[in-house]
């Protein structure tokens, strides 16, 4: 692997440099960089003597994406993202997917399609089947398939309730839902 130049993430606050006060972040540890030499001071004290100075040729390489199916290290463009949309990364090439493409497309084209609506309804639900409902569960209502999207106004006695269903669901999400439960 060639030696590259340091790459060192920076987070800039203004027009005068100064650092950003950033939040935690996530990142995939992709190994070892190899990089060109640099040195820095083994010890905290002021003496700078040879023996305190230490020559490294590699650096840890955390990124937002992970080396994927690239054999230099570097992310390929089947490399997974931790980013919602993505940007362009120190080394490598951008991936194809993000989060949003990944995990949020579909929903929010569902979310949007003409053909989907939001159903507000009646049910009668016994408790034992309430305390196993989640949100986005697939229920039957009149011969269609919906996403539960919420219950509300649940009585404990009657098992009156009143919910809200986001469908009907396409066939492919319908499919790839059954599939998992098997």
């Amino acid at each position: 692997m060639a030696a590259d130049k340091i790459y060192i993430p920076t987070f800039i606050a203004d027009n005068d440099f100064n650092p950003s006060n950033v939040l935690p972040r996530f990142f995939f540890y992709n190994g070892l960089k190899e990089v060109q030499p640099y040195r820095f001071v083994q010890t905290f004290d002021d003496t700078l003597n040879s023996a305190n100075i230490r020559t490294q040729t590699e650096i840890p390489y955390f990124d937002h994406y992970n080396t994927g199916s690239s054999a230099e290290g570097n992310p390929a463009a089947d490399s997974d993202s931790l980013l919602f949309f993505n940007e362009t990364p120190a080394y490598g090439t951008t991936p194809t997917q993000t989060l949003f493409s990944q995990y949020w497309a579909k929903y929010i084209s569902l979310l949007y399609d003409p053909r989907t609506r939001l159903i507000n309804c009646s049910a009668n639900i016994p408790l034992a089947d309430y305390f196993k409902m989640e949100l986005n569960d697939v229920v039957e209502f009149r011969s269609n398939y919906y996403h539960l999207r919420a219950i509300n106004d649940y009585d404990l006695v009657t098992g009156q309730c009143k919910l809200q269903l986001l469908g009907p669901i396409i066939q492919d999400t319908l499919d790839e839902y059954f599939a998992s439960k098997v």
